[in-house]
């Protein structure tokens, strides 16, 4: 069972649970922190009463309810920049360096390759009608879990938080995301959305697990970078974002990744979707 997280503080999350309940008859069943526990077919939506990304281990909580872990958790969120550019991104978590923002230093959390990269696919083709980028954002942020999980966020600012569209398009994203497993693989550098890696999986037969940001190589020890690997599962290859790296940059992950079984890739070599 997929978890869906709504967080009360978070306007944008509130925009997305209204059109989630909107799209589907969903079943009350039990509660959670005082708020409904809601069921359709493979989902469950779980509203927590303070900031998702401090708060840690939703996932124990919910299986001790449940009596079952869920398979992966999907939170529904805002997405803030200075820029207050309109945007739809979706993203894994977990922190290189310090967890300034929610979760625990130099941890990553399990990534969800096949849904998530799906979700962008997806997204994309909902939200081809508004003024919105679309595309992933590099792995940032809290909470700590053990599931795996990824945010699907509206941004950048209130206006954008409570735009129904928005959230409407997300709402229609989630219910319609299903496993497509192709390849997986790990992205190393670019800028924080992800240019890159995010047309490549639009385009080809690619599952996208972590992403790596050129401004994080400052944290990536050889640790950090096989926390990347085990923590997305089935990686088979690592695509590099060449342009936004040094040479010797991409000659040193280049050459660890492949001495781990990691095979460098370029789009070229991935099949183009159908």
């Amino acid at each position: 069972m997929k978890a869906i997280i709504i967080c009360k503080p978070d306007i944008a999350s509130c925009n997305i649970f209204e059109n989630l309940k909107s799209l589907r008859n969903w079943k009350e069943e039990g509660e959670f922190q005082g708020n409904p526990l809601l069921f359709y077919d493979d989902f469950l939506m779980a509203t927590i009463n303070d900031e998702h990304i401090f708060h840690d281990n939703v996932d124990i909580e919910l299986g001790k309810v449940l009596k079952q872990k869920p398979e992966c958790i999907i939170y529904a969120s805002r997405h803030r920049s200075e820029s207050g550019k309109r945007s739809l991104t979706v993203h894994p978590i977990g922190n290189f360096g310090k967890a300034e923002f929610g979760g625990k230093e130099k941890t990553l959390i399990p990534s969800s390759p096949h849904l998530m990269t799906e979700a962008l696919r997806i997204l994309r083709k909902k939200a081809k009608d508004l003024d919105f980028s679309v595309s992933f954002e590099a792995t940032h942020h809290g909470p700590f879990l053990s599931t795996p999980t990824f945010f699907i966020e509206i941004g950048s600012d209130e206006e954008t938080w409570r735009y129904k569209g928005a959230g409407r398009a997300i709402a229609e994203t989630i219910l319609e995301t299903q496993t497509r497993e192709y390849e997986v693989g790990i992205g190393i550098g670019g800028g924080h959305y992800s240019p890159r890696m995010t047309d490549v999986a639009i385009e080809r037969k690619i599952s996208f697990g972590h992403i790596v940001p050129t401004y994080a190589l400052s944290n990536l020890t050889p640790d950090m970078a096989r926390q990347v690997i085990s923590q997305t599962q089935d990686v088979k290859k690592v695509h590099f974002h060449k342009k936004h790296l040094k040479g010797e940059e991409y000659r040193k992950w280049k050459e660890f990744f492949l001495k781990i079984g990691i095979t460098p890739v370029k789009s070229a070599d991935l099949e183009l979707l159908k």
